[in-house]
């Protein structure tokens, strides 16, 4: 499978001297999906940042498709990745115009983003019409992730990034965001993730684990159970 992302051994400093990632390498292949963990502190924001273009003055390659991020326009980054995040912002106005940021799209591709991201049932429930209240105080979190998620799905990027998305939600809501997302199809998707849920871990292609600054093992879920290194110490702290 062809690499659609790459980082070529990646490293970051802050003027402050503190080395956020240190030689980090890995690839992501064109629709694979795969969850980046780590302990508080290990770079897994840093590595998100990086991704979005958040951060400059850092040593290696960063890939897009083949081409250095450096080189990548904002407009082209806008059109070749999207992201979801734990603080999702929403507008005092309709749920239409929150998943379409009141811009124009065929109402058929509406629809489909409504059905991908859950959003349906609260649609047929409230109506598109239904006003979210001052930064969405009508709307559960779990309804405002599936908004995030939605916007994403209209702009229709190749790539998926998710920060902490589900961190302030409850365990059963967040379960189903997350499986919400491992759903969808022909995205490539790199999940930044604190919950370690043995059925959603099962679901990725690849589980990178950081660990100051550094890539400290990458795998499967059983394959990295099996190794009995810090993944499986952080499972079963977790459980």
């Amino acid at each position: 499978m062809e690499a659609l992302l790459r980082f070529d051994n990646v490293s970051k400093q802050y003027p402050n001297g503190v080395h956020a990632l240190n030689g980090v390498s890995f690839t992501v292949g064109e629709g694979e999906f795969i969850s980046v963990i780590g302990p508080s502190g290990s770079g897994k924001s840093t590595l998100l940042n990086l991704l979005m273009a958040g951060h400059s003055g850092y040593a290696g390659e960063i890939l897009y498709d083949g081409r250095e991020l450096s080189t990548v326009s904002t407009q082209s980054l806008y059109e070749l990745v999207s992201l979801v995040e734990q603080n999702v912002f929403v507008f005092n106005s309709t749920l239409r115009d929150n998943i379409t940021m009141f811009r124009d799209f065929p109402p058929q591709q509406v629809q489909r983003a409504e059905e991908l991201s859950g959003l349906a049932p609260i649609i047929q429930e409230k109506g598109e019409g239904y006003l979210c209240g001052e930064n969405g105080s009508g709307l559960s979190g779990g309804q405002r992730q599936r908004v995030s998620i939605a916007r994403c799905l209209l702009r229709h990027t190749p790539v998926l990034l998710v920060d902490e998305a589900t961190a302030s939600l409850d365990k059963e809501t967040a379960f189903r965001i997350s499986s919400s997302i491992l759903d969808l199809e022909g995205l490539t998707r790199v999940v930044v993730t604190h919950s370690l849920d043995e059925a959603l871990l099962r679901r990725y292609d690849g589980i990178l684990v950081l660990h100051h600054g550094r890539v400290v093992e990458t795998g499967q879920f059983q394959e990295l159970m099996d190794r009995k290194g810090l993944f499986y110490s952080l499972y079963t702290v977790a459980q």
